[in-house]
């Protein structure tokens, strides 16, 4: 028997697909709530093994009580279950973890399919939300090379070293010049990336995965 939880704040939805699933004999409704917040306390008094998760909630959204979950309940699975297609929520929801993100309109056949890949230890998408992972992710991974265009090797290496906090001074006696001529290189830097401080070189480094 799989346990179900439904997260959604419309009455209407969240009955409807409790009475749909519970046609299942695989599966059991175990509560309907309507917030993030009564998401995360459901899951303490039910352990149910898969959470349909609305995003867009009163007092606790979907992707934070996502997060709240992965946090205190390991074993739990959560399908992200939405109108919405949108890019950084996406984003967002597969970073906190989610083993889903299918979208509202998905047929009840296949959401049935779903919950039970999903309980075996899939992880699921929706096709048109495949699409905007496909094209964001192709856009970072396109990003992340562009600054070998711009920048030297020598440069991306004082980077690796900025970002880990070392000083101009350290990073001198590191690549044997002065702290002056490090200094002056970094400014290169910062022009061709078109930045102006350490800040934002730190968060630059992070987005295009330029690691220490």
């Amino acid at each position: 028997m799989i346990k179900i939880l439904i997260a959604d704040d419309q009455v209407l939805l969240r009955k409807s697909l409790g009475q749909l699933i519970s046609i299942e004999e695989e599966f059991k409704v175990v509560d309907l709530v309507a917030t993030g917040k009564e998401a995360v306390e459901a899951c303490r008094r039910h352990r149910p093994d898969i959470v349909l998760m609305d995003i867009e909630m009163p007092e606790m959204n979907g992707i934070t009580a996502l997060k709240r979950i992965r946090e205190q309940f390991k074993t739990i699975k959560v399908i992200m279950l939405t109108t919405f297609d949108n890019k950084e929520n996406i984003v967002e929801a597969f970073l906190a973890d989610a083993d889903g993100y299918i979208t509202k309109d998905v047929d009840c056949s296949e959401l049935v399919s779903i919950i039970k890949c999903v309980n075996f230890g899939l992880t699921v998408i929706h096709k048109s939300v495949k699409e905007i992972m496909v094209n964001k992710f192709s856009r970072m991974q396109a990003s992340s090379k562009s600054y070998l265009k711009v920048l030297s090797e020598e440069e991306i290496e004082m980077i690796k070293h900025i970002v880990s906090g070392k000083s101009n001074k350290e990073i001198a006696a590191i690549f044997c010049y002065t702290e002056g001529t490090i200094k002056n290189k970094v400014s290169k830097i910062y022009e061709k990336l078109n930045i102006t401080d350490r800040l934002q070189l730190a968060v630059y480094a992070v987005e295009n995965g330029i690691e220490s």
